[in-house]
């Protein structure tokens, strides 16, 4: 924060311990020049009455209760039970203490689950965060040393995480100053008064529904905060102002350049599990972000595609990514819903969608990149026949896109294979859809095909062939394949939650170390082929018990050996 801003800042936050607020309880007052130049009960009114009297001056806003002081309504901690205790611990041991950034600005909001909560103390943020993670029962570990940064991982419902850390500089205006966006440059002093510390303004960008950045420099300083604000623009549904736009435009270069691929995983991460993750990809192409981030995404744009399809590759993806946020998950009324043929499984489907691969990330957080992925071989493999536009082997392309960037990305692999093995099978269920019967062995080759160790992608590749069909059709239309579609879907439903040990996962009949020992085999790479193959028998039927079992890998090993079976 440059010298001139910071002592300006001083300056006023000194002009307002001076002002006579009695006459303004629980009102919201704008001070320009240490003096109250509007009044309101909201702070975008106080703000707009300010700007009639000077309109060239950034007037500055506070509540003021009953008590003179201008503070957060104490009503509000009642809803943040864990906040409550942290606020107990700290007060009991005199910790000079405030609670900062997102959390204030989502309770400023009226958000009454606040999961991840950010706190600064002038000193020993590590020896803080060790301290209430000890009295919690809690896990700490030090997120960064270097700023005397640690972490409380609490075992509550949300697994709620406590940052604390020391003053970044001096003092607490200092810490404020060198934040991402005013709407998160908010403190609440947890002492008896819960006073409101906003010195640019947050609260009212907060009513107006914009994000602006605290300083010129906020990006160039830590240029993942692009990301950052094309998120937070979505969850919030907040505008990102003219000024920030262009910064956003002149920074993006240098998050490859800058920013660690683990940082840019995890904000990928959020930004595409956002109310209308499509919206989100959208919004990064219009300020010119994505083409520097993912430039195998953007080169979607504009590629065109053939009937049923209306939307070109592009914006195909970004309909498909919002339809599975705002249709397909557990969280959705299924039975006010098209698809409410689902509904018995919401139950099972939530436990599958939240189930963790390595990298503690969920099924249900790596659809979105199946989603966002699936399409990306699509440029280069566009050829077209007779007036018809043709991507044969898209998805063969897809593949290696998707296995590089996520590699890039770092996510573990696990997490790749989940990603990859939908984009590689996401015609599949479609081409099903087509045939007059599926049998039970195309079920079965479906799920093994989406099986990696013990990660099962089959249903997730189901419901990214349902946002693939509504992403694919104008409103109204399709219905007839769509029907087509659901039917397979509801079979792969029925598949994995009702008969999953014999139609997904059948445990083989006879052992490996069976097959070794009744037919004299050697230890081998036949072994595993023979499991293979009485697995698949087994669930389509034609073996069900030991002695039918044993006459199949007797035929197969005939087969085998005749050369037929090669």
């Amino acid at each position: 924060m440059p010298l001139l801003c910071y002592n300006q800042a001083m300056s006023e936050v000194q002009a307002y311990l001076a002002i006579d607020i009695s006459a303004y309880h629980n009102r919201w007052i704008a001070v320009v020049y240490g003096q109250v130049a509007g009044v309101g009960l909201t702070a975008e009114q106080a703000y707009r009455a300010a700007k009639r009297i000077r309109p060239k001056r950034k007037p500055h806003l506070m509540f003021i209760n009953n008590q003179g002081k201008r503070v957060l309504g104490k009503e509000w901690l009642t809803q943040q039970p864990l906040l409550k205790q942290v606020v107990d611990i700290l007060q009991d041991r005199q910790i000079e203490s405030y609670l900062v950034g997102g959390a204030v600005r989502d309770m400023l909001l009226g958000r009454t689950v606040v999961p991840d909560l950010d706190f600064v103390v002038p000193k020993n943020g590590l020896k803080t965060a060790r301290f209430v993670a000890d009295t919690l029962g809690g896990a700490f570990y030090a997120l960064d040393e270097s700023r005397d940064t640690g972490r409380v991982i609490c075992n509550d419902a949300h697994k709620s995480h406590l940052d604390f850390s020391s003053y970044r500089g001096p003092d607490l205006l200092t810490d404020l100053a060198v934040r991402d966006f005013t709407i998160n440059a908010i403190a609440l002093k947890l002492d008896h008064t819960f006073e409101l510390i906003d010195p640019f303004q947050g609260q009212v960008d907060i009513e107006l529904k914009r994000i602006q950045l605290v300083s010129d420099e906020a990006l160039q300083n830590d240029p993942i905060r692009v990301l950052r604000a094309v998120r937070q623009s979505i969850q919030l549904n907040f505008t990102i102002e003219p000024k920030a736009r262009r910064q956003i435009k002149v920074v993006s270069p240098l998050i490859m350049e800058t920013v660690s691929p683990e940082r840019q995983r995890d904000e990928l991460v959020k930004l595409f599990n956002t109310p209308t993750p499509g919206q989100a990809l959208k919004r990064l192409h219009e300020l010119a972000v994505l083409s520097h981030i993912m430039p195998e995404v953007s080169d979607m744009v504009g590629v065109a595609q053939s009937a049923p399809h209306y939307l070109d590759v592009f914006d195909h993806t970004v309909a498909t990514l919002d339809v599975w946020e705002a249709n397909l998950l557990p969280s959705i009324d299924f039975d006010a819903h098209p698809l409410s043929e689902l509904a018995p499984w919401r139950a099972e489907l939530e436990t599958y969608l939240n189930q963790q691969l390595a990298g503690n990330i969920s099924y249900k957080a790596l659809v979105p990149f199946a989603i966002l992925l699936h399409d990306t071989g699509k440029p280069m493999t566009q050829s077209h026949d007779d007036g018809k536009i043709r991507f044969l082997g898209h998805e063969q392309e897809s593949v290696k896109i998707a296995r590089q960037i996520m590699t890039n990305l770092r996510f573990s692999g696990e997490a790749i294979a989940f990603v990859t093995m939908i984009v590689k099978n996401h015609m599949r269920p479609l081409t099903l859809s087509q045939q007059d019967k599926v049998s039970r062995r195309a079920i079965y080759r479906l799920f093994r095909a989406n099986r990696y160790k013990s990660v099962q992608s089959g249903i997730a590749l189901a419901l990214h062939a349902l946002a693939d069909h509504y992403g694919t059709y104008p409103a109204g239309k399709g219905q007839g394949n769509e029907k087509k579609l659901l039917a397979i879907v509801l079979d792969l439903f029925k598949a994995y939650f009702e008969q999953n040990d014999k139609l997904v996962n059948p445990s083989p009949i006879l052992t490996g170390r069976d097959i070794i020992d009744r037919f004299n085999i050697e230890q081998g790479r036949l072994i595993g082929r023979l499991i293979r193959e009485l697995r698949e028998a087994q669930a389509i039927g034609t073996v069900t018990d030991e002695t039918s079992a044993i006459e199949f890998i007797t035929s197969a090993l005939e087969h085998i050996r005749s050369g037929d079976g090669n």
